[in-house]
């Protein structure tokens, strides 16, 4: 039997590079979970058994994947440092550009690998052992920020903040692009982000920071009517098993069969009520979403919950293929904060509802940290101890 490592030996590195490439483009375009050795070969317009060849089974596709993210992040550090290499990103106030262009740029130039990164992020929070290296992806998208900051223990402070607040931000950046009260709120977020010190915070930009979520507002409506009562009867149970196999395994499990031999009931019965793939996965995000807005209300927003993080994720990338989901991504990015915000302010040392950005921001960053915890079986921080990483000693001095 020849291993990965015999594969590479034996086969052109242009060839595996193109195979893996387009593996990439089908995983942006479907999804990890629609990512097989057969969708591959025909994206890439060969044979199932030349990519069995060259890479191996489909575990190995996914491998390679990642290994192809790191290197192009890494090529994206390089670029990047050379982009600034000379300025001054703090003191010419350059930083908070840098920030959002990023994160355009992963929504347009960097479109495919930002995708295939929340991906793999994903996979990574659902099965750790399965990747690894994922761990290195990270360390590279760090490093980025840690190559344009100062060497300085707060440059690599704000290195981290970045880093993390990004990994949450980028799928929005994707799905919102042409959204602008999202990009005006993310903005103000990247602006609060950046803004230390204690005191009165920011009162005006608050203001206008809570403006834009209450805009925001319009086009989310559509994620939940909050005056509709549940659905009774076989259709709601059935939607109850669909988001508990959400929540335990994700969307991409979901099919007519799977929610059939959950649920106990036959195949033809999930028919009848969700005909479509997509009728499935509507009602189980929206059932989960029920359950997400209740366990806000009842607990406070329990950032430290891996099925709320996921659950916002995989929503967003489902919007990118289907219109129907881009509410439930609006509202989860426009409540980020909602029901916490007093206790970060505490924790930053600021006047509640004084800066509400620079709170947001905080907890963006968390939930980023968050979803690099589970990805990398890393231990998890509380929120005061999260502070204490991004800020310094927990007083809100971000730089």
């Amino acid at each position: 039997m020849t291993s990965p490592g015999d594969r590479k030996t034996r086969s052109n590195p242009r060839d595996i590079t193109s195979l893996v490439d387009a593996a990439r483009s089908v995983a942006a375009a479907r999804g990890i979970s629609g990512m097989s050795l057969r969708t591959v070969a025909e994206e890439a317009e060969t044979s199932v058994g030349s990519i069995s060849y060259r890479i191996g089974d489909r575990a190995a596709l996914i491998a390679a994947v990642l290994d192809r993210e790191i290197e192009l992040m890494a090529r994206a550090r390089r670029e990047w440092g050379a982009r600034v290499e000379g300025h001054d990103v703090l003191g010419s106030g350059l930083l908070a550009d840098l920030v959002c262009e990023w994160l355009d740029e992963g929504a347009h130039g960097r479109r495919t690998s930002a995708i295939v990164t929340c991906e793999l992020a994903l996979l990574a929070a659902r099965e750790p052992s399965a990747l690894p290296a994922i761990a290195l992806l990270f360390e590279e998208a760090e490093g980025l920020w840690r190559d344009i900051l100062p060497s300085t223990p707060e440059g690599e402070r704000v290195a981290r903040f970045i880093a993390c607040y990004c990994l949450d931000e980028q799928v929005f950046s994707i799905v919102l692009s042409d959204e602008t009260d999202y990009r005006l709120l993310r903005h103000s977020t990247v602006r609060g982000m950046l803004r230390g010190g204690q005191g009165s915070g920011d009162p005006a930009g608050s203001r206008w920071h809570m403006a834009l979520v209450e805009r925001l507002a319009v086009p989310a409506a559509a994620a939940l009517d909050e005056s509709a009562l549940p659905q009774q009867g076989t259709k709601s149970t059935i939607a109850e098993h669909i988001a508990d196999l959400i929540v335990g395994q994700g969307v991409g499990v979901l099919s007519h069969r799977a929610v059939a031999q959950v649920a106990g009931v036959a195949t033809s019965s999930v028919a009848h009520h969700f005909p479509t793939h997509r009728d499935i996965l509507f009602a189980g995000v929206e059932a989960v979403y029920l359950r997400l807005r209740g366990q806000i209300r009842d607990t406070g927003a329990r950032l430290g919950s891996g099925d709320i993080i996921r659950l916002t994720h995989e929503c967003a990338l489902a919007a990118l293929t289907d219109p129907g989901f881009r509410p439930f991504a609006i509202d989860m990015r426009r409540r980020r904060a909602e029901n916490v915000h007093a206790q970060y302010a505490g924790w930053l040392g600021v006047p509640v509802d004084s800066d509400r950005a620079r709170v947001q921001a905080l907890v963006v960053a968390s939930i980023g940290n968050g979803l690099r915890s589970l990805a990398t079986e890393a231990d998890w921080l509380p929120g005061p101890d999260m502070v204490q990483l991004l800020t310094k000693g927990g007083t809100g001095v971000l730089i």
